[in-house]
């Protein structure tokens, strides 16, 4: 009896690795060659920004990125409030391909950071198909300069983004012959966790 609880038990990290293995990646990653050299322990991350996106879906999907970077990284995730960057205006240099590097570095000592992660979203539509396009940044607080960069395009009707999707569920629910992946599908919440899981694992 104890033996085959021993394999029962065995057999589970096997059975969640293999489910693991399968999750297409779908977001991408460009990182500077000297990444290995900046010191990253305590990284900021700003609301995210884009045309026509309310604050509230702005909070969440910062909601979704901290707790997924958190569980991924061993960085000490900051989540910095609106009102913490009043007189700094991030979207627009986002616009010019580059950041104020004054901005990012009194930012970056005002709390104490090593790094800014500022979030976009380039692309939206959350009702069914839902796509989701989100470019996430990672600006070093020493000089200002991005030195990690994911973009990320979901689109729901697509056969790739859906198979990634069900196997992200099964992981997120522990439960691999359910069906409840099908709830993200019509889920701003649960799509936009499904991106922060996509980009997360780059880090």
């Amino acid at each position: 009896m104890r033996g085959v609880l021993l394999a029962a038990l065995a057999a589970v990290p096997v059975a969640c690795s293999s489910v693991a293995r399968s999750a297409e990646p779908l977001a991408e990653a460009r990182i500077v060659s000297d990444f290995d050299t900046y010191t990253l322990r305590r990284i900021g991350l700003v609301p995210f920004a884009g045309d026509g996106l309310a604050r509230a879906r702005s909070e969440e999907l910062q909601a979704a990125f901290f707790a997924e970077i958190s569980a991924a990284t061993p960085f000490e995730v900051v989540p910095l409030a609106l009102r913490d960057l009043d007189e700094i205006r991030l979207s627009e240099p986002y616009r010019r391909g580059a950041y104020e590097p004054r901005m990012i570095i009194d930012l970056s000592r005002r709390f104490n950071l090593d790094a800014i992660l500022i979030g976009t979203v380039t692309d939206q539509q959350y009702f069914p198909p839902q796509r989701l396009g989100i470019q996430v940044d990672m600006v070093a607080a020493e000089t200002g300069l991005v030195i990690w960069s994911s973009s990320l395009q979901l689109d729901a009707s697509k056969r790739r983004v859906r198979d990634s999707l069900r196997v992200w569920s099964q992981l997120d629910q522990g439960d691999l012959d359910g069906d409840d992946w099908e709830l993200a599908l019509i889920s701003p919440r649960r799509f936009g966790r499904f991106a922060a899981w996509q980009v997360a694992r780059l880090l």
